[in-house]
């Protein structure tokens, strides 16, 4: 949440690194999965633009890489576990019940396990299973 672009380091201890890279069919994982991001965002209508970083509603003030929000207050909620488990997500501020479903970002395709939280409180969030999985809370109009 609140990044600004990717870069891609290969390292150097690879064949295929950082300084003779020629078959970049080698990353082609990576590729696949800046796919399915992308695809998200499109389909799910996604408005990037207007949300920002806000970590600390989701118990990472010191912006660790164990999970990030990035969020619309009030609107829209995109919470990243990188590693599956659970978090909670501080809707204390927020009115009204919210949508929370999840996006599998290795496999890509529909939201999966709908379910209905109420704002006002904290939302607890339990990935579907320990890979990364993202939570997208959007209020329910």
């Amino acid at each position: 949440a609140g990044g600004a672009g990717v870069e891609y380091y290969f390292g150097y201890k690879l064949p295929e690194n950082d300084l003779v890279c020629e078959d970049w069919r080698s990353r082609d994982q990576s590729w696949r999965w800046a796919g399915l991001a992308l695809k998200f965002f499109e389909e799910e209508n996604i408005p990037f633009w207007e949300m920002t970083s806000a970590n600390a509603l989701i118990g990472n003030a010191a912006d660790k890489n164990d999970r990030y929000c990035l969020a619309k207050p009030g609107e829209l909620y995109l919470v990243y576990l990188p590693q599956g488990g659970a978090a909670e997500l501080d809707l204390g501020a927020a009115t009204g019940s919210y949508t929370l479903a999840w996006f599998d970002p290795r496999q890509g395709g529909p939201l999966t396990h709908p379910s209905t939280v109420q704002a006002g409180q904290k939302a607890p969030l339990t990935a579907p299973d320990e890979q990364d999985w993202l939570a997208v809370l959007r209020r329910v109009r």
